[in-house]
């Protein structure tokens, strides 16, 4: 598992070789130790421990471009200018990214505060109504920031689907395939330019929101923050953040809360309810369509397989009564 996080940067010495570099350029004390952060899919995440505290560090993967890495920055960076709980970014010769040479190998990477708590998916519970509150409130707050930036192409995101189903459809099991290939001609059909577009977050989930130790809530990593429909986000959220596995009941008084709880800041438009149904779908059938091919090449975790019978049960619960009884009670 080590050597998969590894190759994702061609680390080709020991990780403290780096850490200890990044403690002499931010100034952070002494090098005590590092601990990987293995939950994740892209970029190298590790919690770094010097004499002065605790860090995160984020080593950007190696095949990002110099423009993947600038246009994630500048996300954090407008992120850390508003209201939301984001934690800060440290700054070297005042940029906040930094790029280390070390046997020939570059890494570029930037660091950041340290949450002292846990993510929703590493403590393994759902968030109660009044956290999900607060996470809508701040969702609602980053739908209200203007982004001047390139697209990032992420292939976990809805509104790639086609063009993800037409790469990976080969890896899904007939059943999958089938629901899936009625997915698409229903997405197909949505008309994206017709939806309010926002600055989404795009991957607010249980990985993404941190809890600590004082019960203070935070947004996380921003990689896929894009200018979009800002009905995905809230497709995204309630298909992880709302999914009690076993209760449906509960999985849709809490979706209906988040719809309700949205329309506090923005109102939706009846085109962004008709439609939302569907990304609630596509959400998970993305889900399903990523992991089978990760599979396929032998690369499964514990964390696959979590996300894999997240996808399953939540298109499992989505039929026209789960959805008709959702709507009917939504203020």
């Amino acid at each position: 598992m080590e050597e998969e996080f590894k190759d994702r940067i061609n680390l080709n010495t020991d990780l403290s070789t780096v850490s200890k570099h990044i403690c002499n350029m931010y100034n952070l004390g002494e090098y005590v130790s590092d601990t990987i952060i293995t939950v994740g899919y892209e970029d190298f995440n590790y919690i770094l421990k010097t004499t002065t505290g605790k860090y995160c560090v984020k080593i950007f993967h190696k095949e990002r471009t110099d423009t993947d890495c600038k246009n994630y920055i500048e996300r954090i960076e407008l992120a850390e200018k508003t209201e939301i709980n984001t934690p800060k970014l440290y700054k070297v010769n005042n940029e906040s990214e930094c790029v280390i040479e070390i046997e020939n190998i570059k890494y570029r990477l930037c660091v950041f505060q340290y949450i002292n708590g846990n993510s929703f998916f590493d403590l393994g519970i759902i968030p109660s109504e009044e956290e999900i509150k607060e996470i809508i409130r701040q969702m609602a707050i980053i739908h209200n920031q203007k982004l001047d930036s390139e697209f990032i192409y992420d292939k976990w995101a809805i509104i790639n689907f086609a063009q993800e189903f037409e790469d990976k459809k080969q890896h899904l099991s007939e059943n999958d395939y089938t629901r899936l290939n009625e997915l698409i001609v229903k997405f197909k059909n949505i008309d994206m330019q017709k939806l309010p577009h926002a600055f989404t977050h795009g991957d607010i989930i249980s990985t993404n929101v941190m809890k600590d130790n004082n019960g203070k809530l935070w947004i996380i990593d921003f990689a896929v923050s894009n200018y979009l429909p800002r009905i995905i986000d809230l497709a995204v959220s309630s298909c992880n953040l709302c999914l009690n596995p076993n209760d449906t009941e509960d999985t849709k008084n809490k979706i209906r809360m988040i719809l309700n709880e949205y329309e506090k800041y923005n109102k939706l438009t009846s085109y962004e309810k008709e439609v939302f149904p569907i990304l609630f779908d596509i959400a998970n059938a993305m889900g399903i369509l990523q992991l089978s091919h990760l599979m396929s090449k032998g690369e499964i975790s514990e964390e696959d397989k979590f996300w894999y019978y997240e996808s399953e049960k939540g298109l499992e619960f989505s039929n026209n009564d789960f959805w008709s009884d959702i709507f009917e009670k939504t203020k």
